[in-house]
């Protein structure tokens, strides 16, 4: 991606301007994924500050949309546009589903654009069953607010080592328990990321 469009659409990010199919269709083009991760952190940060949510029970409800590999990237950004166009301001979280077979960085990519695609959707949430704890963790950086799976202390701790303060909610999104943000001493010392 050149420069000059690497430019634009951060304006357009920060500026609050509704990105469009091209430009999703860019960010999935984009070699850089330290800074697409960034652009979208950045909108996760503004939206949530260091909150990373999880629902008390197994599943917490939301759209699903299901995605593939970067080769679909076309077709993964249609039905973004598909479900912002439907559900913008009405749904409360998407869940987003690609199949196990999706390497990490696919993953981290599709939540990216997500996050700046889906304007109107507060919570991106990432199964943790179905990519693990590393994963899980990095799309956090990526632009998911919330980390659905088994609740308790581990899913605590997995939010805290990823550098978030946990926020436990209802279906409604009510806050149900707030937990310390993460252990600075922890944070000095380099931590096994759990598998």
């Amino acid at each position: 991606m050149d420069v000059g469009l690497k430019r634009e659409l951060e304006r357009k990010v920060r500026a609050g301007e509704r990105l469009t199919r091209e430009d999703g269709i860019a960010l999935y083009e984009s070699d850089d994924l330290a800074w697409l991760g960034a652009l979208a952190h950045g909108v996760r940060t503004a939206r949530h500050g260091d909150v990373a949510y999880f629902h008390g029970a197994e599943a917490g409800g939301g759209a699903v949309l299901g995605f593939g590999g970067w080769r679909e990237r076309a077709a993964n950004v249609d039905a973004m546009l598909r479900l912002r166009e439907e559900w913008d301001g009405r749904e409360q979280a998407v869940v987003l589903a690609g199949d196990r077979s999706l390497s990490g960085l696919e993953v981290l990519k599709t939540y990216a654009v997500a996050r700046l695609l889906l304007d109107g959707v507060p919570h991106l949430k990432v199964l943790r069953e179905t990519y693990g704890d590393r994963t899980a963790q990095l799309a956090l950086q990526h632009g998911a607010d919330e980390v659905e799976g088994p609740a308790g202390d581990e899913v605590v701790e997995l939010l805290q080592d990823a550098g978030f303060r946990p926020v436990q909610h209802d279906g409604a999104y009510t806050v149900v328990r707030e937990f310390d943000g993460p252990d600075p001493a922890r944070r000095d010392q380099p931590q096994a990321m759990r598998l």
